[in-house]
């Protein structure tokens, strides 16, 4: 590979947008926090589930307490996942506002991205890891459980070996 990737620019649309947000709500679901937080929800959905099935037809308080209880929690686990997904959609679409033109250029010391709010020249040590979905690649800031995507039309599959290997 040459020190420099071959800069790409594509002009984003509502399907890219679309796309990166689904792969950056996977990204954040699936993260071990994530993971353990539904996890014990749906513990708790089952337990609720186990007791409101030995309550049910003995004691009708308890039994719609319960039921409720499982409406609660099938309503929190949902609303966290619209939630989520509305907010990282937000997120990509303030800094690639469709229509907008982005580039995106991986050099030897970084990687470029060029988007309508600016440039952003972020060295490798800036980035923990690298996820690369079927719409965006996913970087983890090295300091913060914040992420950075960036196209997948954009970057080759050299420049993915590239991050890989200098992340």
């Amino acid at each position: 590979m040459s020190s420099a990737s071959a800069p790409r620019s594509i002009v984003v649309d509502q399907e890219l947008i679309r796309g990166m947000s689904w792969d950056a709500l996977i990204y954040t679901l699936t993260r071990p926090l994530s993971v353990i937080a539904y996890a014990a929800l749906l513990a708790a959905f089952i337990v609720d589930a186990i007791v409101l099935s030995r309550v049910a037809g003995i004691d009708d308080d308890r039994a719609a307490t319960l039921t409720w209880t499982l409406i609660a929690i099938a309503a929190l686990a949902v609303a966290s996942i619209v939630y989520t997904r509305a907010s990282v959609r937000r997120v990509i679409s303030t800094a690639m506002p469709s229509g907008s033109k982005v580039s995106a250029e991986v050099h030897d010391a970084g990687i470029r991205l060029i988007a309508a709010h600016g440039v952003s020249n972020m060295p490798y040590s800036t980035f923990r890891s690298l996820r690369v979905g079927r719409h965006a690649a996913i970087l983890r800031l090295q300091t913060r459980s914040v992420i950075t995507a960036v196209p997948r039309v954009l970057l080759a599959d050299d420049d993915i070996a590239a991050l890989r290997a200098r992340i």
